[in-house]
């Protein structure tokens, strides 16, 4: 049964909204994330710096340190191998040669230690190379010496070339380790005002992300505040338009329980205007057209009789469509004989629209007379129903049942036609909405039960409560 759908009331305009709501500042707290994370980067580069610098500082002391070692071991390994050759010069025992003996090879891997430092400038490389060629010239002097008997020039007050020779051995040797440790010391020197940026740039950073998480911290609960006092705002205007948006549809509602009960006061006034004034009229008038047919002569009436007989057929039939339309404007019945017997001469006819459905009636034999307001609504409510019903519902059955049911009295309307779907329904229809309108003036509930090809339940409940 398709039939109007409820129309919404145009909404009446809301009253202006308040100023408009603070807004979170988003832009202060991206500048402070933005800050944390310059700064926390800026703290790892700094913190690799340092680590990289103390590595290198690190492996530049070990590299010199080493030197040193090698610079040590080498006048060592020379001194040693004069030592041995000089007990044998003196004693002629060969287990003194040894340390000469095995010495050569020991000194051959110092000095390659010595060439393969990579933190030697250019300068040592060469004071290195010339040790190099003063302790192979050494070297030969002690293996001159043992072939000779004799160290060459020990007769000599100065203690010849050999003595020389070692001499400036040991000064190149003394001369690369002071130049060694001073290497050390501006190594150390450096290591340490590094350690001292680094740690006062680390003061400084850390200070600074302290500085900006107590910002942030300051950011986010003025941000919480901020949030809290939007929503308490909204919750104030959510109330407000609520309580705005109840009060216009009490005034809605109000304006349409007046619109309805100044129609229904209206339908009857014309009722009984019709019934009194029209139907007065109309009944003279027959009995006018009655007396004059009397009157006339039997020739004349002769002449006059089909048309005599036409206008007392109109005049019976305009009777007959007055008492339709104040049965329709103000059903006679449900005054005089109540609502069950109003809703049994809906089905006077018994047929349902063009396909000749059936109105069946599930109406009880005895029940408390509801009063008028309510006895209305309910005739209303089944009379636009069955309505739609013949209109569109293309049914063959149609059922028109009032029951109670607890502290309720139950209207149905139903019937097994093309259906329609409640939520799709036209804007500008009305007839659902005026029914729902007259079972909500008497604190009822309408209820829908439709789809499309499976016909249509229309359920009006009304409580007890109101009929007493």
């Amino acid at each position: 049964m398709m039939t109007g759908s409820q129309s919404i009331p145009e909404a009446l305009p809301l009253p202006p909204a308040p100023s408009r709501l603070p807004r979170p500042r988003a832009g202060l707290l991206i500048v402070v994330l933005l800050l944390s994370f310059v700064l926390g980067l800026a703290w790892l580069v700094a913190g690799q710096w340092q680590s990289e610098s103390s590595r290198s500082a690190l492996e530049d002391l070990r590299a010199r340190s080493a030197r040193l070692h090698h610079l040590d071991t080498l006048l060592l390994q020379m001194l040693d191998a004069e030592s041995s050759v000089r007990g044998y010069l003196l004693t002629r025992n060969p287990v003194f040669l040894t340390p000469y003996q095995e010495g050569q090879a020991e000194l051959e891997a110092t000095l390659a230690a010595l060439r393969a430092d990579k933190w030697a400038d250019e300068g040592q490389r060469q004071t290195v190379e010339h040790l190099a060629m003063l302790v192979d010239m050494r070297w030969s002097l002690l293996t001159q010496a043992i072939e000779r008997g004799a160290p060459p020039g020990a007769e000599q007050p100065d203690g010849g070339t050999g003595k020389q020779v070692t001499d400036d051995i040991r000064a190149r040797i003394l001369a690369l380790r002071a130049a060694t440790r001073a290497e050390i010391a501006a190594t150390q020197d450096g290591a340490f005002a590094r350690f001292a940026d680094a740690r006062t740039m680390n003061r400084v950073l850390g200070a600074s992300v302290l500085a900006l998480l107590l910002v942030l911290v300051v950011v986010l609960y003025r941000q919480d505040r901020l949030r809290e006092h939007m929503a308490q705002l909204l919750r104030s205007e959510n109330e407000r338009l609520h309580t705005e948006v109840a009060h216009r549809t009490q005034e809605l509602s109000s304006l349409a329980s007046y619109l309805t009960n100044a129609r229904e006061a209206e339908k009857a006034r014309l009722a009984r205007e019709l019934h009194d004034e029209l139907g007065a009229l109309l009944t003279a008038a027959k009995l006018d057209a009655g007396w004059i047919a009397r009157k006339l002569p039997a020739e004349t009436m002769a002449a006059l009789r089909s048309r005599f007989d036409r206008l007392l057929d109109t005049l019976n039939q305009g009777i007959a469509l007055k008492r339709k339309v104040v049965a329709d404007l103000r059903p006679p019945l449900l005054s005089e004989l109540g609502l069950v017997e109003a809703l049994r001469a809906l089905a006077d006819s018994g047929d349902i629209g063009e396909h000749g459905g059936r109105l069946e009636l599930e109406l009880p034999d005895a029940l408390p007379e509801p009063p008028a307001q309510t006895a209305l609504a309910l005739y209303r409510i089944a009379q636009e129903a069955l309505t739609n019903a013949r209109r569109y519902a293309q049914a063959t059955r149609v059922w028109l049942r009032l029951r109670t049911e607890g502290d309720e009295l139950v209207l149905e309307v139903e019937d097994d036609g093309v259906g329609f779907d409640p939520a799709a329904r036209e804007r500008n229809r009305h007839g659902l909405a005026g029914m729902a309108h007259r079972v909500q003036m008497l604190a009822g509930r309408l209820d829908i039960d439709s789809r499309p090809g499976e016909g249509t339940r229309i359920s009006a409940r009304v409580p007890f409560a109101r009929m007493h």
